[in-house]
């Protein structure tokens, strides 16, 4: 039981406190708390498949019906409960929100809505459009910030509860326009702007929500790339395509639509591009396919929609740079660059080109990037007003968009008729500028036979005397460019022309062998092309091949093989160790090598058989070895055997006696001077006995 003092009655919501009463203690508790929740477990929705094709049983109808009824139920409850309970069920009881956003999940599109009223039962549509009106309702209920006087809370404690507990996020705004936007496109207006302006987070979640939305159509297009390339599509793959692609247009459509603050994020997100190449690639090619395998399809209407709505949000984008313009901010200059740029990168796309400037007109948009700004790059200019420029030709004076052709064929006849006179006189005007001492009649006659200006003013100039009354008449064969005689030879011969220079002796088109050098990348040929190369050079031993042959001989022919090899190896060893001795007598890789050497020469053939007979080695025999080894290196390092170790007195007398200066400076010297750890490795040394056979201590 919950009682509110009036004092408290115009407080918000966030520091209101309710006194609850449990067992006859009275307690204050705030009015967001989960003590005021309702424990009520919310029904989830439950969608059925509708595609306008297959029939759905009458088992899964009878059970949606069921499942909405509850559904229904539920968000009444829902609906009716107070202001605070209301806030503290959706804050603390998890079921809620789950039961409203499966709802936007699973909610038919605005585009199958129709198919509903074509089925045999009709309690499904009464159901599906009470369940939609309530949850829209519920949605609407959340996002108001002041039911009345005595209901409501802060701005700001506002945005940070519906953003901390996730009431309200990018993807259940993406389910919210994709939903209820077309019918309801001031109300989703109004939400979008009231989060946006109370959680300014919400903009940049937006815009990775938008990146995310953008990154779908480049993988819907790679899907049509590499399911559309054999040619037995079927008719499934491309329906489900054609829904993916539907939805995803949708929300971007309608997320531009209702909102100038997103339509400025997908400005600078540089959207159009992504438009243009999605309408190219996606819409177009999923229109051929879908026509050669069914031509009635309804699909086919979806695309056109779609194809009519992706035109106006491009337009409604490439408009904010317009507006820059027309208000004459700071950034004008750059807006109007960006207009053109936008412009020149969808000139990739030509059907989207071709539908753009036929549904809009764009030379009142470049008078207004002109007049605007008079600095614009002249040459762009020219190129995008010649680019997007209205074609004169009759099969594009009907709509792109509209299938259905003018049947009046004398209209046609009269219009076309119109169009070629107006081209020609034109071209009469412009060749009459450049060469004004010609006559129209005379220039009205040429252009009438060349389509090309460029091949009329080139005829006219062909001519001997162009003011003369020896001008052909009618009847006459009309005067040509000659050919190229070259260009004729080649006709005639059969032999195509590579280039230019065709004959030349250096030409490498032509001739297998040129003459010179030809000199392809660094370097000359046969010189090495890297450092690398340069280091790793060998030639010196190609040129010094022949004088090994001719040890290979010698060897045959005078010395047994042998006494060659062991007076070979002798001269080799005796060479080596002279050098290596000679550097350094003392280096401690000599001493090494040297080492390795003489314990090879000091093994015996019989210690060998003997080791290798054994099943373990005699330690004594290997003791000995050591010792010999030790003794040896030390006569080769200091030239006289070794004295031992000098003993330094360090244990002294018994304790209580006194000790000699020697003995303490020993005992000093030893704890200063001996290793932070252990020098000796017990893993090594057991290593070392168990390879020998020796059990390790």
């Amino acid at each position: 039981m919950a009682n509110t003092d009036t004092r408290d009655s115009g407080l918000p919501l966030n520091t209101l406190k309710l006194t609850h009463s449990d067992n006859g203690v009275k307690r204050s508790i705030p009015a967001l708390h989960a003590t005021w929740k309702d424990t009520r477990c919310f029904t989830k929705y439950m969608a059925f498949l509708v595609n306008g094709q297959e029939s759905v049983s009458d088992a899964i109808l009878e059970q949606w019906t069921n499942e909405t009824e509850w559904f229904i139920k539920d968000m009444k409850h829902l609906l009716n409960l107070e202001y605070h309970k209301f806030w503290s069920t959706i804050v603390h009881n998890t079921t809620t929100l789950e039961s409203i956003v499966s709802f936007m999940q699973n909610a038919l599109p605005f585009y199958l809505v129709p198919v509903l009223k074509s089925m045999d039962n009709e309690r499904i549509l009464p159901l599906y459009t009470g369940a939609h009106a309530l949850v829209f309702k519920v949605i609407f209920r959340l996002t108001t910030l002041r039911e009345s006087n005595t209901c409501w809370m802060e701005p700001e404690f506002y945005g940070k509860l519906v953003y901390k507990h996730f009431i309200i996020t990018v993807p259940f705004l993406f389910d919210l326009i994709s939903i209820y936007s077309r019918d309801n496109i001031a109300e989703i207006s109004r939400i979008i702007e009231f989060i946006l302006n109370l959680q300014p987070k919400y903009i940049q979640d937006l815009k990775q929500g938008i990146s995310y939305l953008l990154n779908a159509f480049t993988i819907i297009q790679t899907r049509c790339e590499s399911e559309l390339s054999e040619a037995n599509s079927s008719e499934a793959t491309l329906n489900d395509l054609t829904l993916y692609a539907q939805d995803c247009s949708s929300v971007l459509v309608q997320l531009i639509t209702i909102s100038t603050p997103l339509r400025q994020i997908c400005s600078e997100m540089n959207a159009e591009f992504a438009i243009s190449n999605f309408y190219d690639n996606v819409i177009i090619v999923l229109y051929r396919n879908i026509q050669e395998v069914n031509k009635h399809s309804q699909y086919l209407n979806n695309l056109n929609d779609m194809r009519v709505e992706l035109l106006e949000t491009f337009r409604s984008i490439l408009c904010v740079q317009l507006n820059r313009i027309l208000e004459n901010s700071d950034d004008g200059l750059l807006a109007a660059d960006k207009f053109i740029s936008i412009l020149t990168e969808c000139l990739a796309n030509n059907i989207f080109v071709r539908d753009y400037k036929t549904l809009y007109d764009i030379e009142d948009d470049l008078a207004i990037v002109q007049l605007g700004y008079k600095s614009v790059d002249q040459v762009k200019y020219d190129f995008i007003q010649n680019a997007y420029a209205k074609d004169r030709d009759v099969h594009e004076t009907h709509s792109i968009m509209n299938s259905e052709q003018d049947t009046d064929h004398e209209v046609k006849v009269s219009v076309e008729q119109r169009e070629i006179e107006q081209r020609i006189e034109q071209n009469v005007q412009y060749i009459m500028e450049l060469l004004p001492h010609l006559e129209a009649a005379q220039i009205r006659k040429v252009v009438c036979s060349y389509d090309n200006v460029e091949e009329a003013v080139s005829v006219l100039l062909e001519q001997e005397n162009p003011n003369s009354e020896s001008q052909p008449v009618e009847g006459q064969e009309e005067l040509h460019i000659p050919i190229d005689p070259l260009d004729e030879f080649y006709v005639r011969t059969g032999i195509d022309r590579l280039n230019v220079y065709d004959g030349d002796e250096f030409d490498v088109m032509v001739n297998d062998k040129v003459k010179g050098i030809i000199k392809k990348g660094k370097g000359m040929p046969g010189q090495p092309k890297s450092l690398n190369a340069l280091l790793d050079d060998k030639s010196h031993i190609q040129q010094v091949r022949h004088i090994y042959r001719q040890f290979d001989l010698i060897a045959e022919n005078d010395l047994d093989d042998d006494e060659y090899d062991d007076s070979f190896e002798a001269m080799t060893e005796s060479e080596s160790r002279h050098v290596k001795l000679s550097k350094d007598a003392r280096n401690t890789f000599v001493d090494e090598v040297l080492d390795n050497e003489s314990d090879s020469e000091n093994e015996s053939e019989d210690e060998q058989e003997a080791n290798q007979n054994q099943f373990c080695e005699n330690p004594e025999l290997a003791r000995k070895r050591y010792e010999d080894k030790l003794h040896s290196k030390y006569l080769r390092r200091h030239g006289s055997a070794a004295s031992g170790p000098k003993e330094a007195d360090v244990r002294g007398k018994p304790k209580g006696q006194g000790q000699d200066s020697k003995v303490l400076l020993n005992r000093r010297h030893k704890n200063e001077n001996k290793a932070l750890s252990g020098n000796h490795n017990r893993k090594q040394g057991a290593s070392y006995k168990r390879n020998r056979g020796m059990l390790p201590s």
